[in-house]
């Protein structure tokens, strides 16, 4: 740090800090440490403790104001781990049983989950019995909701997922879906105003820090010059400048005498990285610049990425190679800007569209009516889970065990086992949808064929966070003529100013004296290991790293980038919420190799994924794990196939 930690403002007060989360937390089962370490005490042989009232009825519980560390927070995910490591909850006494009965039971309270409670409650009708089980303080799991108070102002900023891409991906029923939620992604223009920060003179620009690039310099306006004229303006060396520019400008087949059919395969089997140093044959000093290039992304630095992957994704250095579907090269920055009519994205990114249908299922959880109302919707958590209710969403409950109620081709129930407040209790269903992360479902149902619990395990979760960060206000980024930045080589590898989108009674800030939330993004990897040992060294960083360093890295990343600008991190810092996901984007692995199994790579009849989604018996699977597809639309997707298999 080049700043004391009294420069940098760690003693001053921020809103709500959390000093207690992430370290050392729940590495193993016998490591847990915090309030939550008796209550795991329900695992083989343990008693079972007393159950605490639940917390979501009490007038104060409203998770998206909470900041700190959100995401995977302490408490969502011990008993998750304990299980991993071995605690089993199978012997119960009566004392477990609730005597709850419904048609349907959901385990995660994620866009999928929701959307599989919505499914079947469409076509069961309004009067059947849904439990939906999460084991996060909120719901929606990635698509969680940040919320700042600033004054009398509440700004918002997503935590987690951001949008929909591209309606017309999406199948016809999650097409239906969000049309009956009230979502018309062809007003998206009337909420987002593209020219503000065009009409503030603000553009892009790309962070370049001393330790990666041996000098602290932000080069801002990357997108109103030209290739050269930016390089010229960057640290980088003469030779990096020169190959970097052919890069972008040069129309050069570097697989030459080859069908398209032998370069995609060529390309899929080396990294862009390798791309940009065997074939392009760039200078060692390009390395650095790019291997971040998309991260987040991705999730992936660019010594694993596929070169197809990067080709169809628009990174620079294919133009020649007669590809008809390659994408435009992005320029020197890598900026994603929405290609779609059919792109929508909410102040909150995709938590709107989860609280659009917790309202649509519970509607005295929320005021209002409409896709516009939703967004500054005061939820009372307490209706969630009301007694009689015909859907009830359980908040901070982890499922530990589903089975069928005797044999899986006769039975007639599910049983469903859950851990709250230190309490195992169980539930029954007449059929169950496993909506959580594919590589859990072995450990909470065991009774699945061994084939399928091994394909089920092949699931791989890459690393990623979301921080937010409340400044007091903008004149800073308006000073340097910046919106948002890439920072090569930085611990957080862009900032950004939140999109300015109103909607409603929401209005965005407009002016650089308003207060303003900023989002930096990290994806935690390593590169040289291959890319599911480069995750597993993300998620235990993730789990080991206090709220205290993310704090220190972002109040020195900010102040060496925006110093010029007059941004002084100990005053202009409001608060900061570090959104973590251990488990964030969701891929799978080769079964022979343990090679990542990307996208469209793989004959159908060898996916491991479809495997792994078989229904058992009353038991679906689904989630966005189940297509090897992290998009929100294989969230919904699957959700509907797995209805339609627990109603067949």
């Amino acid at each position: 740090m080049k700043r004391s930690d009294r420069e940098l403002g760690m003693a001053r007060a921020i809103t709500r800090r959390d000093f207690i989360s992430g370290v050392g937390v729940a590495i193993t089962g016998s490591t847990l440490v915090g309030p939550w370490t008796a209550s795991i005490c329900a695992r083989a042989g343990g008693a079972v403790a007393a159950e605490v009232p639940g917390l979501e009825q009490a007038g104060a519980y409203y998770p998206p104001d909470e900041m700190g560390m959100r995401g995977s927070h302490e408490g969502s995910f011990e008993v998750a781990h304990a299980l991993r490591d071995g605690a089993r909850w199978d012997d119960l006494g009566p004392e477990a049983e609730t005597n709850e009965q419904y048609d349907l039971v959901v385990v995660g309270g994620g866009l999928s989950g929701l959307a599989a409670a919505y499914f079947f409650r469409k076509e069961a009708g309004p009067e059947a019995r849904i439990l939906v089980l999460d084991s996060c303080n909120d719901f929606g799991g990635h698509a969680t909701r940040n919320e700042f108070r600033s004054g009398e102002r509440t700004l918002l900023i997503n935590g987690g997922t951001i949008n929909i891409e591209d309606l017309s991906t999406y199948d016809e029923p999650s097409q239906a879906m969000i049309r009956e939620l009230g979502i018309d992604v062809g007003r998206y223009a009337e909420f987002h105003d593209a020219e503000l920060y065009p009409s503030l003179g603000l553009k892009g620009g790309v962070f370049f820090d001393e330790e990666t690039f041996g000098v602290d310099r932000l080069v801002v306006g990357q997108d109103g010059l030209e290739v050269h004229e930016f390089l010229a303006m960057t640290p980088l060396s003469e030779p990096a400048r020169k190959d970097i520019a052919r890069l972008f400008d040069d129309r050069v087949d570097y697989l030459p005498g080859r069908s398209l059919a032998e370069k995609t395969d060529t390309l899929r089997r080396m990294s862009y990285l390798q791309f940009l140093t065997d074939l392009v044959k760039v200078d060692a000093d390009v390395v650095p610049y790019f291997q971040s290039w998309r991260q987040g992304y991705w999730g992936i630095g660019n010594d694993e990425l596929p070169a197809e992957m990067a080709r169809v994704t628009g990174f620079p250095g294919f133009q020649g190679m007669g590809f008809p579907d390659s994408g435009p090269s992005e320029g020197v920055f890598p900026v994603v800007t929405p290609t779609s009519d059919q792109y929508f994205r909410f102040p909150d990114g995709s938590a709107s569209i989860a609280r659009l249908l917790v309202r649509s299922m519970i509607p005295t959880a929320a005021p209002g009516g409409s896709a516009e109302d939703i967004v500054t919707a005061r939820f009372d958590y307490a209706q969630l889970d009301r007694d009689g209710a015909p859907v009830r969403i359980r908040l901070n409950s982890t499922a530990v065990r589903v089975q069928h109620v005797g044999d899986n081709e006769s039975s007639r129930e599910v049983e469903v086992t859950y851990v709250r407040s230190g309490r195992a209790r169980r539930v029954r269903g007449r059929s169950c949808v496993l909506a959580c992360y594919n590589a859990m479902i072995p450990y909470i149902c065991p009774e699945l064929p061994e084939a399928q619990r091994e394909a089920l395990s092949f699931a791989l979760k890459a690393p990623k966070v979301y921080t937010s960060v409340l400044i007091r206000n903008w004149k800073a980024f308006q000073r340097l003529g910046l919106n948002q930045a890439f920072c090569p080589g930085s611990y957080h590898d862009s900032v950004g100013l939140g999109d300015p989108i109103s909607m409603g009674e929401y209005h965005c800030p407009r002016t650089p004296d308003e207060p303003m939330v900023l989002q930096l993004y990290r994806v935690p990897v390593y590169p040289g290991l291959p890319a599911p040992e480069q995750w597993k060294a993300g998620m235990w960083e993730l789990q080991t790293t206090a709220f205290e360093v993310f704090e220190r890295k972002v109040r020195d990343q900010l102040g060496r980038m925006l110093s010029d600008g007059g941004f002084d991190p100990a005053r202009d810092i409001e608060a900061i919420t570090v959104n973590r996901w251990p488990h964030g984007y969701g891929f799978y692995s080769d079964p022979t190799t343990g090679e990542v199994a990307w996208t469209g790579e793989w004959p159908v009849q060898e996916r491991p994924w479809l495997r792994a989604r078989q229904p058992f018996g009353r038991i679906a699977i689904a989630n966005c794990d189940a297509a090897n597809n992290a998009m929100a639309e294989a969230s919904f997707s699957e959700a509907y196939r797995a209805v339609q298999e627990v109603l067949r």
